[in-house]
């Protein structure tokens, strides 16, 4: 049996309703580990429409992803047989599964707006709102929103005027959820939103080194972030439907921890621990790791955090502290790799992963390891992951230079 959504505006703020019931979406953003989601109380996942059967087997719902062309992929939205084949052709997605229980909502392309000039979005809005039309009269059981990035400050009103059709705008923001509500309040945005991605500070937000590499928060760091921007944006926000938590999967961009709340091997870091406690207000029974500090020591004893500036074919000890909060046992794994962190792709265009550097990692004990670097002078970085005996994970890494 389908199930009908619809946005209430009420005395105390807009709220989904899903079959008559309150809905606050406890979300997250990927396909994997969906049994550790809904066991951590998430109640819904932003994915695509494949994902509908399994989702709905887990008692999950989704915000179903629409392909939408993007004008820095080449889709030019002045040439009108271009948006009406694409049209129809989101028609007949949406036809398909429009009466699948577990659809809670539509997403139209994400962050279409990315290196567009506000000549190319007039069109691309305007097809977006056509989307959104055509999306109600097919199915008038779902509510559509379309998911814009960081740069929301200069598009709201453009989408508020061109887009007026869609029911919801999906926000997708980093640093910037510790000021979203007081951006949308000023901007005078006064629909509802969904906040699409939340995650780490992002990459282009944070500190790079004098190489101009960026720095990297440890999950323990991430975690702590989570919390302040989740409370700051969605809790308790009049205007807020929910958000989905990125990324609830390992993932490769800019390093292969960075945006990924899971490592390869499926080990949970800090940031799924903290989750669970924001929906449920309870901690699973066993907590990840966390990591206090890293360095790097030479021979000389000069000792380096945060990042390092090394001679080429040295050999240093890097140390990590950690700390288990339920007193585990914890023991450290290193790597090195090369850095390939300022890759210039944007919005999760798909970004190729390097693998560890054979023979670096020369000898490890407890806390610490003896790394030897290439002989190859150029742009490295160090990971540490911190394992309990349980499987739970916390992970941090460091810049290196050699020179």
């Amino acid at each position: 049996m389908d199930t009908h959504v619809t946005i209430a505006d009420t005395a105390d703020g807009y709220r989904l309703v899903r079959d008559a019931e309150p809905f606050f979406i406890r979300g997250a953003v990927g396909n994997r580990f969906l049994e550790r989601l809904a066991s951590a109380g998430g109640n819904s996942i932003r994915a695509g429409v494949a994902d509908l059967d399994r989702a709905h087997a887990l008692g999950l719902t989704v915000l179903a992803n629409l392909p939408f062309g993007k004008p820095r992929w080449g889709f030019d939205y002045t040439d009108r047989g271009a948006v009406a084949r694409q049209l129809d052709e989101l028609r007949g997605m949406v036809q398909a599964v429009k009466d699948h229980p577990a659809l809670l909502m539509w997403a139209i392309g994400n962050e279409l707006e990315i290196r567009t000039t506000p000549e190319q979005r007039a069109p691309l809005w305007r097809a977006v709102n056509e989307a959104a039309q055509m999306i109600h009269g097919v199915d008038g059981r779902h509510p559509v929103l379309t998911p814009v990035g960081c740069d929301y400050r200069h598009l709201l009103w453009e989408i508020d005027d061109l887009c007026p059709a869609l029911d919801a705008i999906g926000i997708n923001a980093y640093q910037d959820m510790l000021t979203l509500p007081e951006d949308l309040r000023q901007l005078r945005w006064t629909r509802p939103y969904v906040v699409t991605e939340f995650g780490p500070r992002g990459h282009w937000q944070v500190i790079k080194t004098p190489w101009g590499m960026p720095i990297e928060d440890s999950s323990t760091q991430k975690a702590e972030f989570y919390r302040r921007a989740y409370e700051h944006a969605v809790q308790n926000r009049p205007r807020c439907l929910g958000a989905y938590v990125f990324h609830w999967s390992y993932h490769h961009e800019k390093t292969h921890t960075w945006y990924g709340m899971f490592l390869e091997d499926g080990s949970p870091t800090e940031c799924v621990d903290l989750m669970q406690f924001l929906w449920t207000g309870s901690y699973p029974s066993n907590r990840c790791p966390r990591i206090h500090d890293m360095w790097v020591q030479q021979e000389n004893g000069f000792t380096q955090r945060v990042y390092a500036v090394l001679p080429a074919r040295t050999r240093v000890q890097a140390h990590v502290q950690a700390s288990d909060p339920d007193g585990d046992v914890w023991s450290a794994r290193w790597e090195l790799r090369p850095d390939v962190a300022d890759n210039p792709n944007v919005g999760g265009d798909r970004e190729e992963p390097v693998q560890p550097i054979a023979d670096a990692i020369a000898d490890t004990a407890e806390g610490w390891a003896e790394v030897h670097m290439p002989e190859q002078e150029g742009k490295y970085r160090l990971f540490v992951y911190v394992h309990d005996p349980k499987g739970s994970a916390a992970t941090a890494n460091m810049p290196v230079l050699l020179k």
